[in-house]
């Protein structure tokens, strides 16, 4: 099976509704809504030489933050009550809502979660190359995918390696 994110016709393609939307990349609509912490999205690029299309999900490292902060959570949970992830987060009992609210303020307070931008590449996908960015900003605009698609492009793109944690801090509530 052959990958059309490297097809000419799809890059063409791809590179007329840019030029239509006067943009650089065109959001990926079979994904949920965009919003304000992360964006799945296309854009033109080079891998190995050869133009692709890349399909990409650039994030907020708070939103990093808090999925490790979940899924360690989670993983406390799996010792303590053995069918949590068989039954998710739906069907929880009292008990065990309460025992995670106080895993997750647990982990907050001991700072136990820390997290980096990082930008994952993988050619191994069904369409052109995917990429996983997180990156420490506010919130996803278009001004931070332009700014990310043509640091990329250019072989520019920085990331930062600092250790950051988000966790609660009582004086944000004042």
């Amino acid at each position: 099976m052959t990958n059309e994110g490297y097809s000419a016709e799809a890059i063409a393609e791809l590179k007329a509704e840019m030029k239509t939307l006067k943009q650089t990349f065109v959001i990926n609509e079979e994904h949920e809504e965009r919003d304000a912490e992360g964006v799945y999205f296309y854009f033109v690029g080079k891998q190995d030489g050869k133009e692709v299309i890349f399909d990409t999900f650039l994030y907020t490292l708070r939103m990093e933050y808090e999925m490790q902060l979940y899924e360690a959570a989670e993983e406390r949970m799996a010792t303590k009550f053995p069918d949590f992830r068989k039954k998710g987060y739906d069907n929880m009992s009292e008990d065990e809502l309460e025992y995670m609210d106080v895993l997750l303020a647990e982990l907050e307070e001991d700072d136990a979660v820390r997290v980096q931008e990082f930008l994952d590449i993988n050619t191994d996908v069904e369409f052109g190359v995917g990429i996983d960015a997180c990156l420490n900003v506010e919130e996803v605009t278009d001004d931070t995918i332009n700014r990310f698609i043509k640091d990329f492009n250019a072989g520019k793109l920085a990331l930062d390696e600092t250790e950051y944690s988000f966790a609660y801090d009582e004086d944000e509530e004042e």
